[in-house]
């Protein structure tokens, strides 16, 4: 199936997707601007006082991965597939710094007393809080471009807390409360799917597992729908910038910063990624396939230069 453009109006309210073919018009013709490349998004130069169309999107939660799908419901037309990779060094980073602080105050530096009563017992811990902040950041921003008003989200049938397992509670539990509380707090209607329904719907429509799969099958349900021939990799972007950091050499180099989404050629081969590092002769690219592939400063675009999430386009299989 084609692939979906986003359309806002002047006022930045989302409308219904429109196919490539005519966003071009509308930008040949003066009636739209460049939103976002990734994805691509137009904006109308006039107000819609009534913009139509209802979405939801499917929520396939992991621990390393998060499958979404975005549909409409009117149409069950899937306009958006994609997987979120969740940061896995949350954990690494929190005890890096209680190590710093701890070694700190062993020095005659200026630092805070220790404190021994501030613990919260059965909190959320930054790591699993941080993978439902992924969900809800893309959550929100997708609701830049399409009207989303319920979600579909894919839970694990096993009760963590009420069996017990050798804890009084369960951070599995704890997270999946967390994750159904913050979408209510956006004014979505949520639905809780079990895996094992996810699992009998996707053979029952006879389609392979993945991710972005799932997503699409728990929204659906066991109606087929037509895929899109692209997906998406999104990378949640840190947000808050370590001034001063000594591994990174170049804020900005030839015209090109970290994060940024360029297109490369290499052998032959054309591949879109965003930046990880500023080498000397070399781009570093994370790609959807490859983590740290390396292109050359010459054979490189700018594309786009993302403020939040990073979306990079992929095929399926």
């Amino acid at each position: 199936m084609q692939n979906k453009v986003f359309v806002v109006d002047m006022e930045g309210k989302p409308l219904l997707p429109t196919n490539p073919a005519r966003a071009r018009l509308l930008l040949r013709h003066s009636k739209a601007d460049i939103e976002n490349m990734m994805p691509f998004t137009i904006r109308l130069r006039r107000i819609v006082e009534n913009p139509t169309g209802k979405f939801g999107v499917g929520v396939d939660d992991g621990s390393r991965h998060v499958g979404v799908a975005i549909g409409n419901d009117l149409t069950n037309e899937i306009v958006f597939v994609g997987q979120i990779e969740l940061r896995q060094d949350v954990k690494r980073l929190v005890k890096q710094r209680a190590q710093y602080r701890k070694s700190r105050r062993s020095r005659k530096l200026r630092h805070r007393k220790p404190r021994f009563d501030n613990r919260i017992g059965c909190g959320l811990p930054p790591s699993i809080r941080a993978r439902k902040e992924s969900i809800i950041r893309f959550v929100k921003d997708m609701r830049k471009r399409v009207n989303i008003t319920h979600a579909a989200v894919e839970e694990v049938a096993f009760n963590h807390a009420k069996y017990q397992w050798g804890r009084q509670f369960s951070l599995v539990e704890i997270g999946k409360k967390y994750l159904r509380e913050q979408l209510v707090a956006l004014g979505l209607d949520v639905e809780i799917v079990k895996g094992w329904m996810t699992a009998g719907w996707r053979r029952a429509i006879g389609v392979l597992k993945s991710h972005g799969i799932d997503a699409v099958v728990i929204l659906g349900k066991q109606e087929k729908v037509h895929l899109p021939s692209r997906q998406w990799v999104i990378l949640p972007r840190r947000t808050r910038i370590w001034e001063g950091n000594p591994t990174k050499k170049h804020g900005e180099y030839l015209s090109f910063r970290h994060w940024d989404v360029v297109k490369a050629v290499r052998a032959g081969e054309k591949i879109v990624g965003c930046v990880r590092s500023l080498k000397k002769k070399q781009l570093s690219l994370r790609t959807a396939k490859d983590s740290n592939y390396l292109v050359s400063y010459s054979k490189s675009r700018l594309l786009w230069r993302p403020n939040g999430l990073v979306y990079l386009p992929t095929r399926f299989g």
